[in-house]
């Protein structure tokens, strides 16, 4: 019974002197309580007590409450969003080389938000995060070398970039190499290293790498695997996977047909945005009857079932 109390009584008593020291002043002692009450860490989860430590530290200038602080504007956590204020606060951590800070810096330029987009600036904050091994700023940055934005296209640069970010294990990084090796884009094209890469970042649960290897298996006529991709990144939302997983339904081609459950997916995709989507349902609907229809809308909207009739037929 005692030991089980002595890490809450311990963390308490922790939580006590580093609140008495935030209250003296002392600005590490104030980020950390402002991420406590950020994460819920030992103490209950409050965003307004850790945007209101954040501001104690952040206006002595600590670089990672500026960045802290920023974030919270951002998303809007504890305060009111405000994107202006968030660029406020990232510019200061970033100034001060706060490698975090520099790449959502980088992004709010690259897409406008709290300050004019500005692509070359964009660039300058991701590469200066990059250059501090910040892996999702290394993604950025091959971004912008891919698209040629803020700077001049360059694929061997996208590479190096993707590879960067990728070796580091993050999974955008990881399927934008995968890519890369897949179309042939600043290196021979080789499926077998695409396909390791994919298999990397959908093991990590990324969802646009797991409907690429579905394509792949699709293509491959393995339609077992084609459905274990697609299903698994159409249950989190991926339109593209729930298009394609409905197209085979709906065509019955190598699996079989059923039009409910193509409705179904394509709703959802269609729901989504998926404009190939909208078109495919339309001819899928006139298969059905206004009992199926009906049927499907439930399915698309409660998927749970959805889920378990496309892995009933792929069992079967």
């Amino acid at each position: 019974m005692f030991k089980s109390l002595f890490r809450p009584l311990f963390n308490a008593i922790n939580f006590k002197q580093l609140e008495k020291t935030a209250e003296q002043g002392d600005p590490d002692a104030q980020n950390k309580l402002g991420v406590m009450y950020h994460l819920g860490s030992y103490i209950p989860q409050d965003y307004k007590k850790a945007v209101y430590w954040y501001t104690k530290a952040a206006n002595q200038a600590h670089t990672q409450a500026e960045a802290n602080l920023g974030e919270m504007y951002e998303y809007g956590l504890g305060i009111m969003r405000d994107d202006a204020k968030a660029v406020y606060w990232y510019t200061k951590a970033a100034q001060h080389g706060e490698a975090n800070a520099q790449n959502a810096l980088g992004w709010m330029y690259e897409k406008g938000k709290g300050i004019e987009q500005d692509y070359a600036e964009a660039v300058n904050w991701y590469r200066k995060a990059a250059l501090q091994g910040e892996a999702d700023a290394q993604y950025n940055l091959g971004v912008m070398y891919d698209a040629g934005r803020g700077v001049t296209r360059d694929y061997i640069q996208t590479l190096i970039w993707f590879r960067k970010s990728a070796e580091q294990g993050y999974a955008p990084g990881q399927t934008s190499l995968g890519m890369m090796y897949a179309h042939g884009h600043g290196v021979a094209q080789d499926i077998r290293i695409a396909l390791e890469w994919y298999q990397k970042a959908a093991d990590q649960g990324y969802s646009l790498a797991q409907r690429l290897l579905g394509d792949y298996y699709e293509t491959e006529k393995n339609i077992k695997k084609a459905i274990y991709w697609y299903l698994l990144a159409a249950k989190q939302g991926e339109t593209t996977a729930q298009t394609n997983l409905g197209l085979m339904y709906g065509v019955g081609q190598d699996i079989m047909k059923n039009s409910i459950i193509s409705y179904a997916l394509l709703e959802m995709a269609a729901a989504g945005g998926n404009e190939t989507a909208q078109d495919i349902r339309y001819v899928i609907a006139k298969e059905l009857n206004s009992d199926q229809i009906k049927e499907a809308h439930v399915l698309a909207k409660e998927p749970e079932e959805l889920w378990k009739r496309i892995e009933s037929t792929v069992q079967d």
